[in-house]
């Protein structure tokens, strides 16, 4: 480690974070860059404490010298300093001179004098009393007790008197009232049109401060400047509340009016803790802003609720007071009423209860944002509970203190009380006057919403003869994955009954009412939103049920998955309104809400769903008489089609897709498709397994199974959530089947391999099966059934032969195969997958979303069909990809290989060359650039005009010409003991080592700069620099990416506008011409030829530099190009994974960092929303075509709804005779070639048991066959080797073998028989 001791800037901090997950690298420049600046900090403090420890040891001599400790006490303490041996007259005459000067005409008297005494006390070593005032003492001393202190704190020396310090009084209150009156000016002006406050207004208000402080004690001072933001906070009120009476009256106007006044009392906040936090205390602070913002809104919001109801208790009285007119008769027909309470004399109406709702959303967002706040300005927790915090924003202890209206003084809170305070912002306890009318209001509305809810439903339903009507599901928010609170979208139902949307709507408007009144006299609304909504919850159950029971008597289908979305809707809402309320008070019975009962129910309409499928499936659609009459000795259609069962099996189960489809949430939707297909597939797989057919119907079983196969095939690719489980990687299911898993997949694989194994045995042929038998018994004779084993055949592969991994590799297309399989299950799905929308676009080194760029305006010849419109969509599409590529540090490259042909065809590297110059038109991928690269570079920029703005303060004080500004005849009074004469004004000499230290303080933070930027960006960056060949020469020592680094720092320093608006600090010449050199030497630095004459200051500071530290620019260009190199990707990649091989946890992660990013969720659907528009495009891309084909059509991703997602339309005219989106042609079924060589060997090994009873079902085994010569041969051979027993107890009945057939079928898969068939 180095100690910089001339340049001690560079260990400080800055405000740069290093991306979330990153290379190696990064973190350990980052750590080492933190633990040396830790190390040199301290010993910076070490080394300044040594020096004033020996300075104060040689002014006290002969006493002991001050420990460290001591020396920092010294820091708080006002008399420090030498007392100077004054005369008391001279001093007199000085402060009745000032007192002539403070009351004469002239301008600016109070800003000079001002200075004078503060040149005098810094300069000097003079030190002023700055005691509290005699008014102040007053007010916070009791009576008996002010008289003695005034004593004690006048009394400063033996020399001083009443009369001098009764002239130091009267001059500090001229002076007081001067700053005092600069403050509220500058407030009251800032208060006409409410605007956004100017940076320079806090450096004035600082330096306002700072000379009161210099006058009086700090806690004077904080009372007086409490006292201005208090008026500050009273006239902000009243001027938005007047202003938002128009066409507002009660509730609705204070609404209204606290809402715009939020921001500005969140703009004020920031200010002062801007101002405050740095001279003043914490604890100071804290109170402060409970005083003059928290208090007094508290007080005027109280005073102003206490009103309206005043006014509410008028209006809604006079229509209630006809309700007395009651006649004796009248009253003793009824039961008696319930005695009126005094709190409940007036109702609240329903418009009312939702303005006061939205006012406390209002307030507690505003809440929220002062917890954030103070946070983040303080580095204090004020968003936990952790009773060792002090900051967080929570009720007043003591309620007694509050008056019984809610008010409360806001200048109750001292501010030099000894107890350390918190934030406490009592904004509930001005609406405890509202509590009990609010309680009732919350019953009557969710009562009577649900009243009339389900009325109308009734209504709806009588006159849709049963249908139920629907409403969208809107989003509550753009959810996060690990978001605790809220349901994942795929888990969330798409559309619901519209009574219970209309009833749920009500009861989220009024949550936040109930989550706002969670403790003291508001629990009672809490209490009552949920006693309330758990009646209003159990009726909508009580509804939902009823409608579940007219299916299918009375109503379709489609009814159970309306009312079944419904149902998981409520019950979701339920248990976010339970996680939102748990923990905010134990008094409250959660358990009222119905959940448990909600889980149930979902759970047996779930099962009345599937068992209704089941039971239609088996009971009517499966059976078909015709179709099953095996023994028929003619040919079923003339062996020209399937059988209609299987027909209208495949087409029930398309309208069942699609209505789950319409309904559910995504996942629920998948899993009980899948489930209705593994229960229905397992009747199938017992029918032809049991099936004898005759000669002329063995084609009609090859022929349904096939069908069966492809309808399977069509209907998978909506069931799979990935393309491992399409596939069945993991091939061991069959102990999920017998065990009554859920994995729904693999079973209906299983089911398949079951169904093709029946195929093979039933329908193959004869002289094959034969062979193939021969072969298996005479290789189980010479070396045993171990060695029988074959690689089995999946069902998939022998119906798509594209699955088939040994032909994509000789095609060469194994990688557009799985993008196309991974294409084809991302538009199958009921809604967005994000985390396989995710690895689509990163499989195959990005290959989709470089086919959609391909094959678009930006890189093909222009084209009359690209619209204006259509770039603009495209120009989204780009800014989307960057924005999700750009989170995944962990695969850097992504986004140069989905990016690179865009940026070759459109010739954005050379913009990467000039990304500094913003004026030029730029392609929309370097206007995305550009901001991620300056975010870091602003950053330093902000520090290093802080850092001159310091040294100019030093180096040039404004005292300097007091002399010639100030009065002669009050400079004259100046006492002579006082030694003026060394405030003559210098000639500043620091301009160069100034320069040399921001330069140093550069490229010491230029590797840290670099390890702020993106992985992606710096690898695209690298890969731009490869391009740019004829830049070699400029780019030879610093690389591209630095070189654009260091090209957005030398613009910023030039644009004095930019400047004040990243710092904000408003800039003098000096400052400018300042940072101007700044620039010119970061220029020379990097080679680049300066314009005009060379400054020798510039060529002063490089040389002052290089002599200091040599070659020490060098190593630290070195250094950071070091991070963007190809050596830290290449061992990035080695450490890391492809793409193709991301585990499902890791692409959780990436989806995760995506997600959290602003607007994650919203490009991921855009470009969801894009794939699926130019699905049929991709496709035919992916598929193998080739030829001219149409661009791709950007704009179906910007005109499709955000929330909107795709539903499996169905036709019921279109979809009978259709499998997919192509026709089915029944003789392409029943032509079908079976590879049978390449099927049998596959079953060599398979179970006995189960080979014996499929071989004895076919037709050639059964007796009475008309068999030919040769193949009563092959079937006396199969008879002796299957069905003769070797104790000569003669042949088998082939029908015994039929009764256990249908059982072990029925068990799905043996778990030892890797056919699948048991």
């Amino acid at each position: 480690m180095e100690w910089p001791g001339d340049f001690p800037e560079d260990h400080s901090f800055l405000d740069l974070v290093v991306p979330g997950i990153s290379a190696d690298l990064d973190f350990e420049n980052l750590l080492k860059d933190t633990e040396d600046k830790l190390k040199l900090n301290a010993y910076s403090i070490e080394q300044q404490l040594l020096e004033l420890q020996s300075k104060l040891g040689d002014s006290r001599s002969g006493e002991r010298p001050p420990s460290p400790a001591e020396c920092l006490q010294w820091f708080n303490l006002r008399n420090s300093l030498r007392p100077v041996a004054t005369k008391p007259q001279d001093i007199m005459d000085f402060l009745r001179a000032m007192l002539q000067y403070l009351g004469s005409e002239e301008d600016g008297k109070e800003k000079l004098t001002l200075q004078l005494l503060l040149d005098l006390s810094t300069q000097c070593g003079i030190c002023f009393p700055n005691g509290p005032s005699s008014t102040f003492l007053a007010s916070t001393l009791p009576s008996q007790l002010a008289a003695s202190s005034m004593n004690l704190v006048h009394t400063v020396k033996d020399d001083s008197s009443v009369e001098i310090q009764e002239a130091w009084d009267n001059v500090r209150f001229l002076l007081r009232r001067h700053l005092m009156n600069q403050l509220s000016t500058n407030h009251c002006q800032k208060n006409v049109d409410l605007p956004a406050s100017s940076s320079p207004s806090l450096s004035e208000r600082a330096h306002c401060l700072q000379q009161l402080c210099f006058l009086y004690p700090e806690t004077e001072v904080l009372a007086l400047y409490q006292e201005i933001r208090r008026q500050l906070v009273l006239s902000t009120l009243n001027t938005v509340i007047s202003s938002s009476s128009c066409g507002n009256t009660g509730f609705d106007r204070l609404t209204k009016g606290f809402s715009s006044v939020v921001g500005i009392l969140i703009r004020a906040v920031t200010e002062d803790l801007h101002v405050l936090t740095r001279r003043v205390e914490l604890h100071r602070t804290l109170a402060f802003l409970n005083a003059a913002y928290f208090g007094t809104l508290t007080c005027e919001l109280a005073s102003l609720i206490e009103r309206e109801s005043e006014t509410a208790l008028r209006d809604n009285t006079m229509v209630g007071s006809k309700m007395k007119k009651y006649t004796s008769m009248s009253r003793a027909t009824v039961a008696p009423l319930e005695p009126p309470m005094k709190s409940r004399s007036f109702s609240l109406t329903a418009h009312q209860l939702k303005a006061l709702t939205q006012m406390t959303c209002t307030l507690m967002n505003f809440e929220s944002d002062i917890q954030e706040l103070v946070s983040s300005m303080t580095f204090v927790d004020c968003t936990g509970e952790s009773p060792s915090v002090k900051g967080i924003l929570k009720k007043s202890k003591e309620e007694s203190e509050t008056a019984g209206n809610g008010k409360r003084s806001a200048t109750e809170t001292p501010l030099h009380s000894s107890e350390e305070p918190v934030l406490e912002y009592e904004w509930r306890s001005a609406f405890k006057v509202l509590a009990p009318h609010m309680a009732h209001c919350v019953k009557v509305v969710l009562n009577d919403i649900c009243a009339k809810s389900l009325q109308q439903e009734q209504m709806v339903h009588s006159d849709q003869c049963g249908f139920i009507d629907l409403s969208e599901v809107s989003g509550h928010t753009d959810f996060i994955p690990g978001n605790a609170y809220l349901s994942s979208p795929r888990d969330t139902p798409k559309r619901i009954a519209q009574f219970c949307a209309t009833i749920l709507d009500e009861a989220d408007a009024l949550l936040p009412l109930a989550i706002a009144c969670k403790d003291g006299c508001l629990l009672e609304v809490q209490s009552s939103f949920v006693e309330a909504f758990g009646r209003v919850a159990f009726d909508i159950l009580g509804r939902l049920e009823e409608r579940a029971l007219d299916i299918p008597s009375s109503a379709p289908l489609k009814n159970l998955a309306s009312v079944l979305a419904t149902c998981i809707y409520t019950q979701q809402r339920l248990e976010y309104y339970h996680s939102r309320l748990k923990g905010l008070t134990p008094k409250v019975p959660l358990t009222l809400l119905p959940i448990q009962k909600y889980q149930d129910t979902v759970k047996a309409i779930r099962d009345q769903l599937t068992g209704y499928c089941f039971h239609v499936c088996a009971t009517c659609v499966l059976q078909d008489a015709e179709s099953h009459y095996w023994a028929d000795p003619k040919p079923f259609y003339e062996g020209e089609r399937c059988s209609f069962s299987v027909q209208m099996w495949f087409y029930f189960l398309c309208g069942l897709r699609s209505d789950l489809w319409a309904t559910l949430p995504a996942a629920l939707a998948k899993e009980l498709l899948g489930q209705v297909m593994s229960e229905t597939l397992m009747l199938l797989v017992q029918r032809y397994a049991r099936a004898q057919p005759s000669f002329k119907r063995q084609l009609q079983i090859r022929c349904d199974i096939t069908a069966l196969l492809m309808y399977v095939e069509q209907l998978m690719w909506s069931v799979c959530d990935s393309l491992e489980v399409l596939l069945d990687a993991d091939s061991s299911s069959s102990a999920d089947i017998t065990t009554g898993g859920t994995n729904w997949p693999s079973q209906i694989h299983s089911l398949c391999d079951q169904l093709l194994t029946i195929l093979v045995i039933h329908t193959s042929p004869l002289s094959l099966l034969h062979m193939q038998v021969t072969f298996v018994n005479n290789l189980t004779k010479k070396c045993g059934q171990e060695l029988l084993h074959q690689p089995q055949v999946r069902w998939l592969n022998a119906v798509n032969y594209e699955f088939s991994s040994e032909r994509s590799m000789e095609d060469g297309r194994r990688g557009e195969v799985a993008s196309l399989c991974q294409l084809r299950l991302l538009t199958s799905d009921p809604a967005n997958n994000p985390r396989l929308l995710l690895k689509i676009l990163l499989d195959n080194e990005c290959y989709l979303p470089n086919i959609l760029l391909e094959n678009s305006g930006f890189c093909q010849n222009w084209d009359p069909t690209w619209s204006d419109e259509n770039g603009k969509a495209g120009d989204d599409f780009i800014v989307a990809l960057f924005n999700i590529f750009i989170c995944l540090n962990k695969y850097p490259r992504a986004l140069t290989q989905a990016l690179q042909l865009y940026l070759e065809k459109t010739q954005a590297w050379e913009h990467l060359y000039t990304l500094a110059d913003s004026g030029e038109m730029v392609p929309v991928i370097v206007r995305c650039i550009r901001p991620v690269v300056m975010t870091s570079t602003d950053i330093l920029l902000k520090k290093l005009v802080a850092m001159v703005m310091s040294w100019q303060v030093k180096d040039e004080p404004k005292s300097t010409t007091f002399k010639k500004d100030v009065a002669d005849y009050v400079l004259c009074k100046v006492p002579k003991e006082w030694n003026v004469t060394h405030l003559e004004k210098k000639d500043s000499k620091t301009v160069i080592p100034n320069a040399i230290q921001a330069l140093s303080f550069i490229f010491t933070n230029l590797p840290l700069v670099v390890c702020s930027l993106p992985s992606p960006i710096r690898y695209l960056f690298q890969v731009a620099e490869k391009q740019l060949s004829h830049h070699s020469r400029q780019l030879r020592s610093v690389g591209l990416l630095l070189w654009a680094l260091l090209n957005c720092l030398i613009r910023g320093l030039e644009d004095p506008h930019a400047l004040e608006k990243i710092s904000g600090l408003s800039l003098d010449c000096k400052a400018k011409d300042r940072l101007a050199l700044l620039a010119e030497c970061l220029q020379a630095s990097m080679g680049i030829q300066l314009k005009g004459v060379p400054k020798p200051t510039v060529h002063k500071v490089l040389q002052t530099l290089e002599e200091k530290r040599p070659k020490w620019i060098s190593m630290q260009l070195q250094k950071s190009r070091k991070l963007c190199s190809d050596s830290v990707f290449e061992r990035a990649k080695e450490s890391g994974v492809a793409a193709a091989e991301l585990t499902e946890q890791e692409m959780c992660l990436m989806l995760l960092e995506v997600c959290h990013q602003t607007g994650g969720s919203d490009y991921l659907r855009q470009i969801y929303h894009i794939i699926q528009g130019n699905e049929e495009f991709l496709i035919s891309k992916l598929g193998g075509a080739t030829g001219p084909s149409t661009l791709v059509n950007f704009k179906n991703g910007a005109t499709r709804n955000k929330d909107a997602e795709k539903t499996s339309h169905f036709n019921p005219l279109c979809q009978v005779d259709t499998i997919g989106s192509q026709k089915l042609e029944q003789s392409a079924v029943v032509d079908w070639v079976w590879d049978w060589p390449g099927l049998l060997p596959a079953y060599q090994g398979m179970n006995p048991v189960t080979f014996k009873s499929l071989l004895a079902n076919r037709w050639e085994m059964q007796d009475g066959a008309e068999l030919r010569d040769e193949e009563k041969a092959l079937v006396e051979e199969l008879r002796r080797a299957y069905f003769t027993c070797q104790c000569g107890s003669g042949e088998q009945d082939p029908p015994d073998t039929d009764e256990t057939v249908p059982e072990q079928t029925l068990g799905a898969a043996a778990s030892s028989d890797k056919s699948g068939v048991v």
